[in-house]
């Protein structure tokens, strides 16, 4: 019996063969990459960004500075290589470099107004925690006291005669800000509601028992600080953080607009009276909160909703319960301070 000879294939068979044969090698490739062992999953695409981002710009309010720049170190420490900048400019400044994208993360010591999410609808705001503003003068001035209508009078538009008020009578020297900052319009609203700063008062020419009183503007909490520190017979307003713990300035007690009682009726537990008014908390012995609410006011980072995935990281690292700390050295209290998970 003869055997039929093997059939020959032709190159057009040949050809198909081939092409078969890298059509099914592509297709292993694919599922393959797409396997769940081989595809990464969210934490690992933000691994692989954090991994090619290596610089993070954080700018705004200076209020937050220091702590953004206390967790930007720390950050640094644990991820080697990554090159964090912190600048201020005022919360104003924050919002719109980020908005730009100018910034990665803006920083604001207030809310973000509804005009600037219109002019940047694509921000997301993170608090990190909140603050308190306070009233100072020299620890050589003698008063421990100011009442509501002794600073309207001083920081409004017009020309008063102080010398009858017994707090601020002997006041030679009021002090402000010069740029666009959530510490003064959050001052500026508690006094004035509705005004977002109080430039007014620098045209004013308040008299007092040391003669004409003379109105400055400065930028930043540390210069209003210092100006203080500099001149007994002076006052300012400025973050607490920057206050508590300076020698060469006084906070004072407030008697808030239709009170009779000065708070907190103990100055050395001025951090305690804050921490439960933004808890919105009472006193051990029911008597209420003891700061006021209108001199509180949030700490925010904001970003584009595209964000980077550093951007993000260095977030939630600011945010989480350990950098409670860093949040306590400057002063202010972390976002998870105030949810009592520290």
């Amino acid at each position: 019996m003869l055997l039929s000879a093997p059939e020959k294939k032709s190159g057009f068979a040949n050809i198909q063969k081939k092409n078969a044969i890298s059509t099914f090698i592509i297709v292993i490739f694919f599922l393959a990459a797409a396997s769940p062992g081989c595809l990464s999953d969210d934490a690992g695409i933000a691994g692989a960004a954090r991994e090619e981002q290596k610089n993070l710009t954080i700018s705004g309010s200076t209020t937050i500075q220091p702590v953004s720049e206390i967790l930007a170190a720390a950050y640094m420490k644990e991820s080697p290589g990554v090159d964090i900048v912190v600048n201020g400019g005022g919360s104003g400044m924050g919002i719109k470099e980020a908005g730009t994208g100018i910034a990665d993360i803006g920083a604001a010591s207030r809310n973000v107004e509804d005009s600037e999410l219109l002019s940047y609808p694509d921000l997301e705001v993170y608090r990190i925690g909140a603050s308190a503003i306070v009233i100072i003068t020299s620890q050589k001035n003698v008063i421990d006291t100011i009442t509501f209508e002794e600073a309207s009078a001083l920081y409004n538009g017009e020309s008063d005669d102080i010398s009858s008020m017994a707090d601020i009578a002997g006041i030679n020297t009021v002090i402000q800000r010069s740029e666009e900052s959530g510490t003064e319009e959050t001052f500026a609203n508690w006094l004035f509601p509705g005004k977002k700063n109080v430039d007014s008062s620098l045209e004013a020419e308040d008299y007092g028992t040391n003669g004409k009183v003379t109105q400055l503007a400065a930028e930043g909490n540390s210069e209003v600080l210092n100006l203080v520190k500099d001149n007994p017979f002076s006052i300012g307003f400025v973050d607490f953080g920057y206050a508590e713990s300076d020698p060469g300035v006084k906070i004072l007690k407030i008697v808030d607009k239709g009170s009779g009682e000065a708070v907190p009726s103990d100055i050395t537990k001025i951090r305690e009276a804050i921490l439960l008014e933004l808890r919105n908390e009472e006193h051990s012995d029911g008597g209420g909160s003891f700061y006021i609410s209108g001199l509180t006011r949030p700490l925010n980072y904001v970003t584009k909703s595209d964000a980077s995935a550093l951007a993000k990281d260095f977030i939630e690292f600011a945010t989480s319960p350990s950098s409670n700390d860093y949040f306590n050295e400057v002063g202010y209290f972390s976002v998870a301070e105030l949810n009592q998970e520290v």
